[in-house]
């Protein structure tokens, strides 16, 4: 099954509602623990692997055994004779839709650009065309006086095919969270979202993520890493971890960013794979579970047909 072209079936919408950390290997400057970006765009992305993983444990109460495996995969176990077989679902990387900045107008807009919206109405198989704006310019969905984004003023300009009845703006909101939870947030989102030129954005993303220090203290209450030999008989005998301190930077998206996945699958798993994850409203992806990072709401979206 797995040697056979897949069948885009769909994507997941991804809503971070807590800052996310997918990690990556190391850091670059003074950030010990940056987030993974796509290379060529520096967009943060969530690895496709992640979230195949994510999901086969979140949905292993859900689907039945055999449809478990087959469509996330299972190794051969030849202690028990148990013959291993590829998945039949492909997960694609979690591309960035749309990201949040603060602004000096609302306590933040969303942002977004040509570009990144075309990868998106491309996964979801939507007709949508949308053109860059003027230099210094963003789409929105009604003009007015100019937006302070970070460091970045731009002029608001209405664009009311996207933003009207039809436009692409109701393709963006079926990934977003349904439920009365989210209902707010539903009402603004069309009217904070501003479509950027594709080099504004791409600072936006690159310099809108929040670098948080985090500390590790010793059981003394200090960073320092200490010698066990050299402390008092009374403190020594203690688990390894009680001796060492730290100080260390790590990077996070943040809450109210807007992800992607595309989904494509063999056979009828398609039909299955999307009931069971209209099951699962709330997953958790990346590092940091402990100190709450990572809730995400996930929306399954049927790919409109072509």
């Amino acid at each position: 099954m797995a040697s056979k072209t897949f069948t885009e079936i769909g994507v997941l919408g991804l809503y971070a509602e807590t800052p996310l950390h997918c990690g990556a290997e190391g850091g670059t400057g003074y950030v010990d623990l940056p987030v993974q970006r796509e290379r060529h765009t520096q967009y943060p992305v969530i690895p496709g692997s992640t979230l195949k993983g994510v999901l086969r444990d979140e949905l292993k109460d859900v689907l039945a055994e055999a449809d478990l495996h087959a469509v996330f995969g299972r190794e051969e176990d030849k202690g028990n004779k148990v013959a291993g077989n590829p998945g039949g679902t492909s997960f694609g990387d979690g591309i960035l839709v749309a990201f949040p900045v603060r602004s000096s107008e609302a306590p933040f807009h969303w942002v977004t650009c040509p570009f990144v919206l075309e990868r998106a109405f491309r996964s979801l198989g939507a007709k949508v065309e949308v053109k860059d704006p003027a230099q210094g310019q963003a789409w929105s969905a009604a003009g007015g006086k100019d937006v302070l984004l970070e460091e970045i003023r731009v002029a608001r300009k209405a664009h009311p095919v996207f933003f009207g009845p039809g436009g692409g703006i109701d393709h963006l909101l079926k990934l977003l969270p349904a439920g009365e939870h989210f209902r707010y947030t539903r009402e603004i989102f069309g009217q904070r979202l501003l479509i950027l030129t594709d080099s504004d954005f791409k600072e936006q993303v690159e310099t809108g993520t929040e670098v948080l220090t985090r500390i590790k203290l010793n059981f003394l209450g200090t960073t320092q890493n200490l010698d066990e030999s050299k402390l008092p008989k009374e403190d020594q005998g203690r688990p390894p971890s009680d001796y060492k301190g730290n100080m260390f930077v790590e990077e996070v998206v943040p809450p109210e960013t807007l992800f992607l996945a595309s989904l494509r699958a063999g056979g009828d798993l398609g039909g299955k794979l999307g009931t069971a994850l209209g099951k699962r409203k709330v997953i958790r992806l990346g590092g940091d579970e402990t100190v709450g990072r990572g809730v995400t709401h996930a929306t399954f979206v049927t790919r409109e047909a072509s």
